[in-house]
């Protein structure tokens, strides 16, 4: 028997956390009592469903009977004491009367406590309740004196009134209870409101500025191209045309790219082997490149254009200012839970070239807004040239199949 309660209860008790984490999961419940209360848990809001469920999780199972037990001692406790200080020898009143009044208010202030938004929406049906609550329990107390109801009857009309009172005194506490969390919760609430609000302006900027800082490459990227291809062409090059070609194709992809938040390695890694050969056609051999991407990182997600931004400041400060030109390695791999991507340059090193150009400002800032904290820019000396190199965490890029 008792194997049969505890496997209901502990059945009971799952399908209610189910519910308070999923509430849609009510409907699923079968029809009777246990619908009712998961309609109940159901209709609760988001924040008191929360509250409730690590509440009903701290108490699960054995602790909760073993709390119930040690309040139920302290209750008892408080009815003998009773019997002492009103020199009675009737016991089982007065524990009897401490414990339903103990439990009362504890079931009532825990059903105040998670459910404020909907405690004492009908406070005259409660009173009603409860004043019919306090008039049975004193017609159980003369009873249980075994003599027959109309022998107590006139003490018994003496004494309902005092226990009325008592009853509703003895609510004061909840209805205080019940007012302090209808305003704390409105509080909460409204703050929650007010913090969903500055995080959507918050994202709102964020993107808005992400917009702007991607604008700015697609001139500066497309001057910088054009006037390869100028260049070539005044000098009567032979490989203008496939440069042409090259270039064509290279800003098929490149533009669509512009568009995206976000992109590839692969992809990223795609677009600046085409700026390299279209550079390489205009420096011949004064540019040498190496591309290095491991299987393992090539689909990882990361801002758009923000390699190729490297490299252009690579080509720009590091390579043409060299009278011998140089290399250019690009290379990615998973390190200490972070991508490191490399752009490293055989120029003229930071010396000569600061790093404090826009290009490096804007991969800085779009580093700061895709990633907060977590992902920076580093530039250090190489023998020979410079090395940026970019480290975001794996916890917050986003992969693309």
């Amino acid at each position: 028997m008792w194997r049969r309660i505890t496997d209901w209860y502990e059945d009971l008790e799952r399908e209610q956390l189910a519910v308070l984490e999923r509430p849609e999961l009510a409907a699923s419940v079968a029809p009777g009592y246990r619908r009712r209360m998961a309609d109940n848990l159901a209709a609760m809001s988001p924040v008191e469903r929360q509250q409730l469920r690590e509440f009903s999780l701290a108490y699960r199972g054995r602790r909760l009977w073993i709390a119930l037990a040690k309040l139920a001692l302290c209750f008892t406790l408080a009815g003998v004491g009773l019997a002492l200080l009103t020199g009675k020898g009737n016991w089982h009143v007065p524990i009897f009367a401490a414990n339903l009044l103990g439990f009362g208010l504890l079931f009532g202030g825990i059903g105040v406590w998670f459910n404020a938004s909907q405690a004492f929406q009908n406070r005259r049906k409660f009173l009603l309740g409860l004043v019919c609550g306090g008039v049975g329990a004193g017609v159980g107390v003369f009873l249980s004196d075994g003599r027959p109801l109309s022998e107590q009857l006139p003490r018994l009309m003496q004494v309902m009134p005092t226990a009325a009172v008592v009853g509703l005194l003895a609510t004061t506490p909840l209805l205080v209870l019940s007012r302090y969390r209808r305003r704390q919760h409105a509080a909460l609430m409204e703050q929650l409101q007010r913090d969903a609000e500055r995080d959507r302006l918050a994202r709102e900027l964020s993107e808005a500025q992400l917009r702007v800082l991607r604008a700015q490459i697609e001139p500066h990227f497309l001057f910088n191209t054009l006037g390869a291809v100028q260049q070539l062409a005044a000098d009567g090059a032979p490989r203008a045309a496939a440069l042409t070609a090259d270039l064509i194709a290279f800003l098929r992809a490149s533009f669509s790219d512009l568009r995206c938040e976000q992109l590839t390695l692969k992809s990223e890694f795609a677009t600046v082997a085409a700026y390299l050969r279209v550079m390489q056609a205009r420096m011949g051999a004064r540019l040498r490149f190496e591309l290095a991407l491991p299987e393992d990182v090539a689909h990882i997600g990361v801002p758009s254009m923000l390699v190729l931004t490297l490299v252009e400041n690579a080509i720009k400060h590091g390579i043409e200012p060299s009278l011998r030109g140089g290399e250019i390695r690009v290379s990615a791999a998973a390190l200490d839970g972070a991508v490191r991507i490399r752009v490293h340059d055989s120029g003229v090193g930071m010396a000569a070239t600061p790093g404090s150009g826009a290009g490096l400002d804007n991969v800085r800032r779009r580093l700061q807004l895709a990633y907060g904290e977590g992902a920076r820019l580093a530039l250090h000396e190489a023998d020979p040239g410079l090395v940026a190199e970019l480290h975001i965490p794996r916890n917050a890029d986003k992969e693309t199949a």
